[in-house]
Order: C-alpha cells, then sequence, then structure tokens
C-alpha cells in the first residue's frame, strides 16, 4: 500500500479500536483524527483498506476493525520508533546521571519511559532465584541485631536489619567463622533468599 492517506486512516482506526473495542466509522475518524478530508473521502479510503484485507465490517451498520493483515502493516509501516529528540536524550541523561545503584536506575528509567510515552511503565526484575551471592557482610548494630548487607552478581543491593537468635557479641563469631544460622533465624533467611 502506497498511499499515505490511507495508512494515517488505517492507523486511526486501529489505535482507535483499540482503544474503545468498538468498530469505527467514518465520522469518528474525522472528529477524532483530524485527517483533513471528508467523511466520503474516508469511507473510500476504508473501501479500498477492506478491498485490501487490512480492515472488514462486522456486520452492514457497523463501522470497520483492523484484521491481522491490518495489524501488521500498522506494527510494519505505521508505528515505526522515531527518534529520541535532543532534548529526550537530555532529559533522560540528566534523569539517570543521579542513580547511585540499580534500583534507582530501573525506578528512573521506568519514571522516564512513562513520561516519553505518556503510557503506564512497569518493570518486572528477572528471577534472582538462580543468582550468585557476590558479597555479604554483617554489620553490628547492637548486642542483638545486625546489617546483613547482600550483594549479588546481577548488581542487586538488598540490606536487612537482623534480630540475633543468640545473644553476645557479633565479634565473638568472625575469629572463627560460624554458620550464619547460629546466630540468625533461619525463616529470616528464607525470606531473603527467596525475595532475592
Amino acid at each position: 500500500m502506497a498511499n499515505d492517506r490511507r495508512l494515517k486512516v488505517l492507523s486511526a482506526i486501529v489505535t482507535d479500536y483499540v482503544r474503545t473495542r468498538e468498530p469505527v466509522g467514518s465520522k469518528a475518524l474525522v472528529e477524532r483524527y483530524r485527517l483533513g478530508v471528508s467523511p466520503a473521502t474516508i469511507r473510500n479510503d476504508m473501501a479500498a483498506l477492506e478491498d485490501e484485507g487490512y480492515i472488514h465490517q462486522p456486520h452492514t451498520s457497523a463501522g470497520r476493525v483492523p484484521t491481522q493483515k491490518g495489524y501488521r502493516l500498522f506494527v510494519d509501516e505505521v508505528a515505526r520508533v522515531k527518534p529520541l529528540s535532543a532534548p529526550e536524550r537530555a532529559a533522560i541523561t540528566a534523569l539517570l546521571s543521579g542513580a547511585v545503584d540499580l534500583e534507582q536506575v530501573v525506578a528512573r528509567t521506568v519514571r522516564a519511559l512513562a513520561q516519553l510515552t505518556g503510557q503506564l511503565a512497569v518493570v518486572e526484575y528477572p528471577s534472582l532465584r538462580y543468582a550468585a551471592l557476590q558479597h555479604l557482610e554483617l554489620v553490628a548494630l547492637g548486642p542483638e541485631r545486625i546489617l546483613l548487607v547482600i550483594i549479588t552478581d546481577t548488581g542487586r543491593v538488598d540490606q536487612r536489619t537482623v534480630t540475633l537468635r543468640s545473644r553476645g557479641s557479633l565479634s565473638s563469631h568472625h575469629d572463627g567463622g560460624f554458620d550464619i544460622t547460629d546466630v540468625v533465624d533461619p525463616l529470616v533467611l528464607e525470606r531473603l533468599r527467596t525475595r532475592l
């Protein structure tokens, strides 16, 4: 299909149909998308799009809905990714430059994506069930509390304050090594493992 106006009509039909889940009529397209032509011209373009298999009319009095072929053309030709403008690049760089850890980078990236697209942005961390422990540090906060600092090979950092199961100085354990479950409830460790 070479006709730019028909591509715009198809784009408007796909956009409207995805938004409303209702068949789209020519009058609605003219009112909502300012295509710069009359409803009669839009109807002619819709008839051509239907003849070419990009849209179809579910019943006689209905508007049109996109077909698989129409969605494919929309994705391939109409919804091309446009490059970021210089101000958009600068805003992203400024937003990410102050991040100090992976979680901040991810949170700021999601915020930037939502702002740039005007859409909801969601992130899901990859499963870290098999992440390797790169560093574990225990910091005494008192006679019965420690701070666990855990760093995985993926760069994820997690910190937890833990109440010890047995009283005593943490330094007495550091000298000869110890099993962490001697001082930390195994359920706490399991919760940490499942969270990581």
